[in-house]
């Protein structure tokens, strides 16, 4: 029974690590070769944890569009259009109770065809609580690729 327990309380801490992508919002459009600003948050949480790394990517959809296509959870990287430190802060004092973030600036390729939909993904890695256990996630947003 203890070891239910122990399996539990490391799931909730792994889930407590959760980031969300809040900028851009899904359905935005994206011109090829932009300069966008990716707002990625990260969960208030008790427990400690260690930034190791985050990706910023994208992965082209399918037809149908990325509700129908694609799987964050199966690990799709994709393009890589960041790679690097995360270190999510506060950014004001009226921010308290807001969750602590990180703004990054990336390029689209310039080869996105308008039209189309890609998922913006951020996959996080990190260790969590005093065991140090690794917590990796994967999120996305779809955004459509727009023509000017």
């Amino acid at each position: 029974m203890k070891f239910f327990a122990v399996l539990a309380a490391l799931a909730t801490a792994a889930f407590a690590q959760n980031i969300t992508i809040a900028s851009p919002s899904a359905g935005t459009g994206v011109y090829p070769g932009q300069q966008i600003t990716v707002d990625v948050a990260k969960a208030n949480t008790q427990s400690s944890s260690k930034e190791v790394v985050l990706l910023i990517s994208i992965v082209h959809c399918a037809t149908e569009g990325c509700a129908d296509t694609f799987d964050a959870s199966a690990g799709a990287v994709g393009q890589i259009l960041y790679q690097g430190a995360y270190s999510p802060q506060y950014h004001s004092e009226a921010e308290v109770y807001a969750a602590p973030y990180q703004n990054f600036t990336v390029n689209m390729p310039g080869s996105l065809t308008p039209g189309n939909q890609i998922a913006l993904v951020a996959t996080h890695l990190s260790l969590v609580g005093a065991g140090q256990y690794t917590s990796l996630q994967n999120t996305y947003v779809p955004l459509n690729v727009v023509g000017y």
